[in-house]
């Protein structure tokens, strides 16, 4: 797992505090804010490699939160989290384009492993990402190099057409 900067949402100071020392441990930095609200106004004025964001909440819930974020930054990793024992919360939030999904209480191995997989997948999704931009670059650049040269072809071949055409009259 990389380094990253990290943005917890979350209107509960203990979680956010608890996020913070625990990515603090694995070398990440965070900042927190305590609605959707304070965290749009965040990110954009800082860049963040992944956020963190509790769906219930004053003000902007986490569900109106993540649809701002994926239409600003449709690259970003988002993990959502409730406390809510139904699923509908979850779901929505993965069918809007939050990444992953946790409930609260969770054991710091579960919220671990999945934020590491989330992760992971930005990763290899920006991997082949690159891979496929430069396949397309590449396959433009030999397009417009085997262009040029049937032009020139064309050039040549007309130039010896010219030259044929006074014998085609007589």
């Amino acid at each position: 797992m990389g380094f990253y900067r990290i943005l917890i949402v979350d209107d509960e100071e203990p979680i956010c505090n608890f996020l913070v020392s625990l990515f603090s441990k694995y070398g990440h930095s965070c900042e927190t804010a305590k609605d959707g609200i304070e965290a749009l106004e965040k990110i954009k004025k800082h860049s963040f490699d992944s956020s963190v964001i509790d769906i219930v909440m004053p003000h902007m819930d986490g569900i109106t939160l993540t649809k701002e974020l994926v239409k600003l930054y449709p690259d970003l990793p988002i993990m959502v989290m409730t406390g809510h024992t139904h699923d509908h919360a979850g779901k929505s939030a993965i069918a809007i384009g939050a990444r992953e999904f946790i409930k609260k209480p969770f054991s710091l191995y579960e919220f671990i492993i999945r934020f590491d997989k989330m992760m992971r997948d930005h990763e290899r999704l920006c991997r082949v990402k690159r891979e496929r931009d430069e396949i397309i670059f590449n396959m433009h650049r030999e397009a417009s190099e085997k262009t040029e040269e049937l032009k020139k072809k064309i050039e040549i071949l007309e130039g010896k057409a010219h030259l044929l055409e006074p014998d085609l009259w007589r």
